[in-house]
């Protein structure tokens, strides 16, 4: 045969076989865990102060490795960090800018990212699923429907909060059956009352289906989301006796996955991250920007009107959108009616122009931000009073008053103490740790 002809045919064999191996990973035959746990709204201080419940996280901090900031992404909210956790990448590349995606003046108020496809580039669950690994996910933002997990109980609900949200999610679960077979087999039969969100007995019963998981099915890779310190950081701020509670709750469920994985002599195979999706600031007042622009007549009393620019508060970064993309008539007015603010308004933030949202990564749409000083919160009402006093818990700042923390435990990490990485990096990390690496798509 010509040598020619061979060397044709080799270099397509080749081909198809780069084209069909994306990525190379770990043999299967040499079992390497990794588990990445979120506590929602974690700050370094919930783990460093002596005061708080949480002695798993301590010893884990103390043996493993600590990192003590952890530099989020514009904003600092807890499906666009989510999603930078699984992708590595900021907003402007993985498409996810809040919890709930800005409709163009229409009411977002109970949409949120749930799916999966809204994600617009691979996750670390894609690349362990296309190396031949199986993966799990419990409720997870922005997971839903996606077929590169495995065992997936995602984050999702029905609008209609009156129905049995257990039951409704049922049918997004993978496989098929799988929240029912975790009811009878790990954590009991869950509803308003033994799951509600907020609870802190819902902590506990995640890791008890985190453990029935990894021990009847041995996921590679498993992404878990715990929930409940983020909504008491929100009611009641930092320092209350609930959140208290629920720190306790949050520690204990890492302390059981811990234990199940040195009673099933998996500790030394596994590589345990444990980190936050966003920190937390107190606030004593809040902002309303939006009711400049109605009554500037920009903008309608309420979603759905005429409008011409709208100020939209993912998490507490206030981000302008105009109608018309290019409408630097309105944006001028905009930027007068600020200049001419009163004192005790003008100086509770600060105004972040688009080149800084490019820089960072934030949604390029929007045309500037309002990010509000360390003790203010922003809303989206559009009438009222401008600035109010209330008190709370708030994140989602753009410049990092809100980072989280993180600890490295387990297979393969050498104990130690590092100031600071950025939230992009971990992902990558992962992959690492499971030996994959990922081909450009």
């Amino acid at each position: 045969m010509n040598m020619s002809i061979i060397r044709k045919r080799f270099l397509m064999v080749l081909l198809s076989i780069i084209i069909t191996h994306t990525v190379m990973a770990r043999p299967l035959d040499n079992p390497y865990y990794v588990i990445l746990i979120t506590i929602d709204g974690l700050r370094s201080e919930m783990i460093d102060d002596p005061m708080m419940p949480s002695p798993f996280l301590k010893m884990m901090s103390r043996d493993g490795l600590r990192i003590n900031r952890v530099i989020g992404i514009p904003p600092a909210a807890t499906y666009p960090s989510h999603t930078t956790l699984v992708t590595g990448e900021v907003p402007a590349k993985h498409r996810v800018f809040y919890n709930r995606p800005f409709l163009w003046n229409k009411d977002t108020a109970r949409i949120s990212y749930w799916y999966a496809d809204s994600i617009a580039v691979p996750t670390i669950w894609q690349h362990a699923h296309e190396a031949g690994m199986k993966t799990a996910s419990l409720f997870w933002p922005v997971s839903t429907g996606s077929p590169f997990i495995d065992y997936n109980v995602p984050e999702f609900w029905s609008l209609d909060y009156s129905c049995d949200q257990m039951e409704y999610i049922k049918p997004s679960c993978t496989p098929k059956g799988i929240l029912d077979e975790l009811e009878q087999n790990a954590c009991g039969k869950l509803d308003t009352i033994t799951y509600q969100a907020g609870s802190f007995l819902r902590d506990g019963r995640t890791a008890a289906m985190a453990n029935y998981l990894m021990n009847h099915y041995q996921p590679q890779l498993m992404t878990i989301h715990l929930i409940t310190t983020d909504y008491s950081q929100h009611a009641l701020g930092t320092q209350s006796q609930q959140l208290l509670q629920d720190m306790g709750s949050a520690d204990h469920a890492v302390g059981s996955i811990i234990e199940n994985l040195r009673l099933t002599h998996r500790l030394d195979s596994t590589f345990i991250i444990v980190t936050g999706d966003h920190g937390f600031c107190d606030y004593s007042q809040t902002i309303s920007p939006n009711v400049w622009l109605t009554r500037a007549g920009l903008l309608s009393e309420k979603p759905g009107g005429e409008w011409k620019a709208c100020f939209y508060a993912g998490g507490n970064t206030s981000f302008l959108y105009l109608r018309k993309h290019n409408d630097k008539k309105t944006l001028r007015q905009i930027r007068r009616l600020l200049d001419n603010l009163p004192t005790n308004e003008r100086s509770l933030f600060r105004i972040a122009e688009k080149e800084e949202l490019i820089a960072k990564g934030a949604d390029p749409a929007a045309v500037l931000a309002l990010e509000p000083v360390v003790g203010v919160s922003v809303t989206n009402n559009r009438t009222g009073q401008v600035v109010a006093q209330r008190k709370g818990g708030t994140h989602g700042f753009i410049s990092g008053q809100d980072a989280t923390t993180l600890i490295a435990y387990g297979a393969g990490v050498t104990p130690g103490r590092q100031d600071s990485i950025r939230q992009t990096e971990i992902a990558k990390w992962i992959l690492k740790s499971l030996n994959i690496q990922p081909i450009l798509y």
